[in-house]
Parts: structure tokens; C-alpha cells; sequence
């Protein structure tokens, strides 16, 4: 085993776990969670612990303390909109396989209660599933490279063993590998206490969270006693993304992109850990964090490395971040704004100047402004979690008509002609969730938004993802 304790603690706890589970069976009620944390099924959210103290743990991580994952400790250097979310509220999961140490009906209980922690302290409902195509996050375990796991998406399974010092590992909302979630069943998971707090930490990096600093955090690097139970940090870290489950946390808002390319961070970073294909981002990140390509150090071949671009905030996925035709190396290189939709000798756009209301297929008020110098400015009218959100869009337009706006995190695409002489604009939009659409707007005098006199019509931001992530 890699954790020391005798026999006679070993038979006991697995006779607590039968114990438990004839519990379960003749009172209908769920087992106890580890360490005595109330929590509740995943339907029941208002049973769920949402206890915002932290832990009373060692100043000192244990010598014994094992990586969660391979992830660092320290999250590698990158801009703010390179991080990852998912964009919908009711999201599922799916257990492929479970340990063969437990008994299965008691870690089905875990692993609803490891998402009931979540849910507490985020808008976020969590439904399991019986089939796997679909799925937002997907549980297995497994040992060595654990390529069965990947082989239901038909995904490549991973060049290096499970390390023996990691307890499992979870792809963020992004990437090809979205969703995944794998625990080492090398580990002696008839220790309730690792097994559910490990848990918690995977789901953590499913929802897209970094590891943080404080030791007695869920989402600590380390194995480090924690419970399972959500210190203030950790709360701190979903609500950033997802807001929280009353209301009183707003999530953080998009960055503005830089104004330029001469503003924007231009050195790679650089890390002592696996770095397959010498971008300065390390292996684990590139895969389970950003889902890039570990082994090749230009993932969407423009030009620019995936660790240049990552710090930058640009997208390592996709060649032409702001979708303006140019390629992010050409444009970073001296071509232009890689960050904002730009377009070379514009020419007169005089005919084109005014302030354009209208929506998209989806019914969403989309509105925007032309200025003299062919920039385009405008507001895309959302519910994100719950909460109203007029989302910026940013671009330009050239003399011909053609006219291109992105979202400050490059989520949101719209492209389309305007009409100099009617006043009529349309196009097509698509999302980094994988949505598509139309829409169209005319040129006003007033400050309507929307196809009709009244207000704004706001759509949930979720519909844009039917893939449920965004990068």
C-alpha cells in the first residue's frame, strides 16, 4: 500500500464500509461523507455543505504529501481569457468504471457529494447520466497509461504511464479531451478521505479551476489531509468563474484585450518541468489545462508559439484568434492587431457611420456603432448564470461593407456586410462552443436595441455552447 497503517485498521475501515452501505440499504438514507461533512445528493442542493472556513492544517506540507495531479503547484504563466469555463448551469456526468477497493454503491454516493460541494457555492447543477456520449465530465479508473478510458471518445491515450505519486488527473472545459476525469487506481481508495477529497479537486479542474496557495485548500497541489470540504479559497476560485448559486457573486468579466500588439506580453515563459516541445509551457498544462498539443510547440501552425501565446492571451487552438482573415503570426509579427479585428486600407467608410440595433437567430439583442476610422464597437445582450450581461464586441469594418466584431475573450464571432444605403446589416455568428447562426440589424437614430420598440431581448449564454465550454 502506499499509505502506512495495520491490518487491524485496514479490516476496519472496510467493515465500516459495509457497515455503511447495510446501513444505506435498510434506511434509504445516503452514507456519511467523509470526516462527518454533511452534504447531499446532487438534486438536493440545499443540503450540501457550504462551510467557508478553512481547515486548521499545518503550516508545512507533510513529507508524506502526494500530488493531486500533474499539474504544478503554481499554475504556469498565462493571461487571464486563456482560462476556461463551461457556459451552462445543468451539466452531467458519467461514471465509466469505478475502484474495485469500495464498494460501488458507496462511491456512486462519493461522487455525487464531491459534486454537491460545487454546487453548493456555484449556479452549477450536476445530473449523472447513463451513457457517456454527452457527458460534461466522465469518471474512470484505471492504471498505466489507462487507455481504455480514452478509447469510448476515441481519444489518444497518454505516451507515459500514471506517475506514482499521482492520484489522478482532469481535463478543463477545453480542448479535445474535455471532460475527462481519471484516478489512479494504484492508490489504496479504501481510504475514504483520499478518495472523496481527490475527487472534489478533479471535478475543481473539470469546472476549469487552477491550484491555489492555501495549503488546506481542496484545490491545494498536494494531498495535505484536506477533508474535501471547501475553504473560503476555494469558494473564492468557482465564483470567479461561475458566480455564485445566490446571486450576491457576479463571475469575473473578460479582460480587455491589449490595445496592441506591441502591448501585449511577447516571452514565452519558462518552466522546469516536462516540456515535450520547448514552448515554455509545461506538458501537463498544455493537455489538461489549455488543450493544446504537448508535442508540438505551434498547436494551430501560425506562426507563433503556444506558450507566446498563451501569456499573450491569444488563442493557441485556433490560427486567427480575432477572425479578421490574418493569421495571429502574421499579424503579431507586424501585419496588423492580432487581439482586435483589423482590416488594412479600409478605404471611405462615411456611407457606413451610425449606430446599428437588431438580433440573432437565436433572438439575443445585438447592437453596435461605426466610427470614422472604421472601428467597431457594440453589445451582445446575454443571461450568464443567471445573471443579465451585456457582453463587449469589438472589430472594424471595411469601405466595401464587410464588416467582422469578436467578444473581448474571443468566445463570440460575427461577421457580415452592411449595406451603405439602406441602412441594413447581416451576417453570419458562430461560438467557440460550437453554435452557429445568423443575424441582422439596421442603422437607427434613436437608441433602440432590438428589432422592436421595447426592451432588450436576452438570451442564456448556455445556448451559445452546445458543447457546454468555452476557451
Amino acid at each position: 500500500m502506499l499509505f502506512s497503517r495495520s491490518s487491524k485498521l485496514a479490516a476496519m475501515s472496510a467493515l465500516l464500509s459495509v457497515v455503511s452501505l447495510a446501513l444505506t440499504l435498510v434506511s434509504g438514507c445516503p452514507p456519511e461523507t467523509p470526516s462527518g461533512d454533511g452534504s447531499s445528493n446532487t438534486n438536493d442542493n440545499s443540503n450540501a455543505n457550504s462551510d467557508n472556513s478553512s481547515n486548521d492544517n499545518s503550516d508545512d506540507v507533510p513529507s508524506t504529501a502526494l500530488r493531486r495531479d500533474s499539474l504544478p503547484g503554481t499554475p504556469t504563466p498565462r493571461a487571464q481569457n486563456s482560462s476556461a469555463r463551461f457556459t451552462r448551469t445543468n451539466l452531467t456526468y458519467f461514471i465509466n468504471n469505478v475502484s474495485t477497493k469500495l464498494d460501488r454503491a458507496l462511491q456512486e454516493q462519493l461522487i455525487a457529494d464531491a459534486f454537491a460541494r460545487w454546487s453548493a457555492v456555484t449556479p452549477l447543477n450536476f445530473t449523472r447520466v447513463n451513457t457517456q456520449a454527452g457527458a460534461d465530465v466522465v469518471i474512470g479508473f484505471g492504471t498505466g497509461r489507462h487507455c481504455e478510458l480514452y478509447a469510448p471518445r476515441s481519444l489518444e491515450c497518454p505516451t507515459e504511464p500514471f506517475e506514482a505519486t499521482t492520484i489522478g488527473h482532469a481535463n478543463f472545459p477545453v480542448g479535445p479531451e474535455i471532460g475527462q476525469l481519471h484516478m489512479n487506481e494504484a492508490f489504496d481508495f479504501t481510504d475514504q478521505r483520499l478518495y472523496f477529497s481527490t475527487m472534489v479537486h478533479e471535478i475543481g479542474h473539470n469546472l476549469g479551476i487552477d491550484h491555489i496557495p492555501p495549503m488546506d485548500a481542496v484545490m491545494f497541489a498536494n494531498d495535505n489531509g484536506q477533508s474535501g470540504t471547501l475553504t473560503q479559497a476555494d469558494i473564492d476560485a468557482a465564483q470567479r468563474l461561475y458566480g455564485s448559486r445566490d446571486g450576491s457573486v457576479r463571475p469575473q468579466a473578460a479582460t480587455d484585450p491589449p490595445a496592441s500588439d506591441e502591448a501585449a506580453p511577447r516571452t514565452a515563459p519558462t518552466t522546469d518541468l516536462p516540456d515535450a516541445d520547448g514552448d515554455g509551457m509545461d506538458d501537463a498544462t498544455e493537455r489538461f489545462a489549455l488543450g493544446t498539443d504537448p508535442n508540438n510547440d505551434d498547436s494551430d501552425g501560425d506562426g507563433l508559439g503556444d506558450g507566446v501565446e498563451a501569456v499573450a492571451g491569444l488563442d493557441a487552438r485556433e490560427g486567427d484568434t480575432d477572425g479578421d482573415g490574418v493569421s495571429d503570426g502574421d499579424e503579431f509579427d507586424g501585419g496588423g492587431n492580432a487581439f482586435l479585428p483589423d482590416f488594412e486600407a479600409a478605404g471611405d467608410v462615411s456611407a457606413l457611420l451610425g449606430s446599428y440595433a437588431g438580433s440573432d437567430s437565436l433572438g439575443a439583442s445585438i447592437a453596435f456603432e461605426v466610427a470614422a476610422d472604421g472601428t467597431v464597437s457594440g453589445t451582445l445582450a446575454v443571461e450568464r448564470f443567471g445573471f443579465s450581461e451585456d457582453i463587449k464586441l469589438v472589430g472594424a469594418v471595411r469601405d466595401d461593407g464587410t464588416v467582422e466584431l469578436v467578444s473581448n475573450d474571443y468566445f463570440f464571432d460575427y461577421s457580415g456586410t452592411i449595406d451603405g444605403s439602406s441602412g441594413a446589416a447581416e451576417g453570419d455568428f458562430k461560438t467557440d462552443g460550437g453554435s452557429e447562426g445568423t443575424w441582422s440589424a439596421a442603422r437607427s437614430t434613436g437608441t433602440d436595441r432590438v428589432r422592436g420598440p421595447g426592451a432588450v431581448q436576452r438570451v442564456d449564454f448556455g445556448s451559445y455552447a452546445p458543447r457546454g465550454a468555452r476557451r
